[in-house]
């Protein structure tokens, strides 16, 4: 049966423990720590070049939210483990139960597998080039070798690849890949998640080659196909610290990210981050659809995020806002490749921030071949500086319509061509030089404020732990070690925001939800804090 939306919303999915014993793995100590717990589990490094280990239990074990979280306070009262971290596949940047409303009309409601019912597209999105127009790409390939993006890897963590005719088949390296689903070498997406094609859907806004139908903004480079997930509706952070420690190993330069979600842990997706970052990889990700805020992993300061726009030069109505926002690209009512699962390959329309962040993905790829190709860029500003660099070309080549809120939707639309005809400057930007904002990860508390913009952060804790029990707010300073747990609970189960929502409009009649309710999840340890 076809899960409800609310079901979408509260997706969670234990996949393991993500082991940090140090500053470089030794499975043998993080093995005897796991044993004096009783778990007898599987041990693997999280990637090559990682320190950080993944820990997980024997095929056909299962094990629920609340015992994950109060196993790892076990295993971090452990000597032998510096950081010991629950990883959870959990609901993704495309699952929000919300109806849509674009500019101009379009509109749309989400049906139980994600996907828009009835969506009506904007007239002028009828032209199947109205996105390379608006950010002036045509212009941009002028004096840059055929076929334009040559010489650019792009990791492109996704739900893989298909045979569709409007993809490049000369661009696809799909033996650089690997699918982190199956763990095995073949990243062909099986058409059977709940969005399927989906990986296909963002590589034709890369990779294709110049037809009447579809064009590709990079159709000379070449991508890397990554299988993390069978559908965007759902995000393993797990399995995308994986593929970034893979694109690293495999020497791609950017890194399409068309996923996300509002739980993104608190440690190794960042060091994963940092990793690829510090090694040169210039990563680009989805701000996320209908979401109140930026989702993980664009929400990192190392992360270019980016929202969504439209034929009109207006935001879409979908795309997640914040200062975190670096730039807008087309991502409404886009011409994209579809691969159905009857078999079908067909071009049409869709809308979503997945398609804005490959289209700048691909103009990081022009951008490479206009300065130089990344081994001349990386000898000149250093590794580490890349992301900085694009991100601040990105920006100061940025269109910005009248009345653009640069507060909530980027610097501006993506202009190709002005991009492109930026000149160098002496160094890379200073990570210093960055927006308050977006100089350091979200903290927990930061985090659940996130989902309530409009509320005063004090109001916001207040009003959370109330919602548990009137004597709740006591909790607070006991709370402060649970407090991982408490935002991975506050992002991934709907009834809990609801609650906390009501409380904060003073909705009359509010009850507290009570430990049994919203909170099935919590750990023994959460539960006995609330409770006293």
């Amino acid at each position: 049966m076809p899960q409800s939306n609310e079901g979408l919303q509260a997706h969670r999915r234990f996949e393991g423990f993500v082991l940090s014993t140090g500053a470089k793995p030794e499975p043998a100590r993080a093995r005897r720590a796991l044993q004096r717990v009783g778990l007898n589990w599987h041990l693997r490094p999280l990637g090559p070049g990682a320190a950080d280990l993944f820990a997980y239990p024997p095929s056909g074990s299962r094990v629920g939210v609340a015992r994950a979280w109060q196993l790892s306070y076990a295993l971090r009262a452990e000597r032998d483990l510096a950081r010991v971290e629950p990883a959870f596949e959990t609901v993704g940047h495309d699952a929000a139960p919300l109806p849509t409303a674009g500019a101009g009309g379009t509109e749309g409601t989400r049906s139980p597998r994600g996907s828009l019912i009835g969506e009506r597209h904007l007239p002028a999105s009828a032209a199947h080039d109205w996105a390379l127009a608006l950010c002036r790409v045509r212009r941009a390939w002028q004096g840059l070798a055929a076929p334009p993006g040559r010489g650019a890897r792009i990791a492109h963590p996704d739900t893989g690849y298909t045979a569709h005719p409007e993809l490049d088949a000369q661009a696809l390296r799909p033996d650089l890949g690997y699918d982190f689903l199956d763990n095995d070498p073949d990243p062909l997406d099986p058409l059977g998640g709940l969005s399927p094609g989906h990986g296909t859907a963002t590589a034709s806004v890369i990779v294709s080659a110049e037809d009447p139908k579809l064009i590709g903004f990079a159709p000379g480079a070449a991508l890397v196909p990554l299988r993390v997930n069978d559908g965007v509706v759902h995000f393993s952070w797990r399995r995308l610290c994986e593929a970034l420690y893979w694109a690293v190993a495999r020497n791609c330069q950017l890194a399409s990210m068309s996923l996300g979600g509002p739980w993104g842990g608190f440690g190794a997706l960042e060091t994963a981050v940092r990793h690829a970052s510090g090694h040169g990889l210039i990563l680009v990700a989805a701000a996320g659809n209908h979401w109140p805020s930026v989702v993980y992993p664009a929400c990192y300061p190392e992360v270019i995020a980016v929202g969504a726009c439209n034929v009109e030069k207006k935001p879409w109505s979908g795309s997640s806002p914040g200062i975190e926002v670096d730039i807008s690209a087309p991502g409404e009512s886009v011409w994209r490749a579809r691969a159905s699962r009857s078999g079908g390959y067909t071009v049409e329309r869709s809308s979503g921030t997945s398609y804005a962040t490959a289209h700048v993905a691909a103009a990081g790829a022009l951008w490479l071949a206009r300065r130089g190709g990344w081994a001349a860029l990386r000898q000149r500003y250093g590794a580490a500086g890349l992301a900085g660099l694009f991100r601040e070309a990105l920006q100061a080549s940025a269109r910005a319509p009248a009345g653009w809120d640069r507060m909530r939707n980027g610097a501006g639309i993506l202009d190709a061509d002005a991009l492109l005809a930026l000149r160098p400057p002496m160094r890379a930007p200073a990570r210093a030089a960055r927006a308050a904002s977006r100089v350091a990860a979200p903290d927990a508390w930061a985090r659940i404020e996130s989902f309530f913009p409009q509320a005063d952060a004090a109001a916001v804790h207040g009003a959370l732990l109330a919602a548990f029990a009137p004597g709740a707010r006591r909790a607070t300073r006991r709370i402060e070690p649970l407090l991982e747990e408490l935002a991975f609970h506050v992002a991934t189960d709907p009834k809990l925001r609801a609650a906390v929502a009501a409380r904060l409009t003073g909705r009359r009649g509010t009850q507290a939800l009570g430990r049994g309710l919203a909170f099935s999840g919590a750990s023994a340890a959460l539960r006995r804090q609330l409770a006293r």
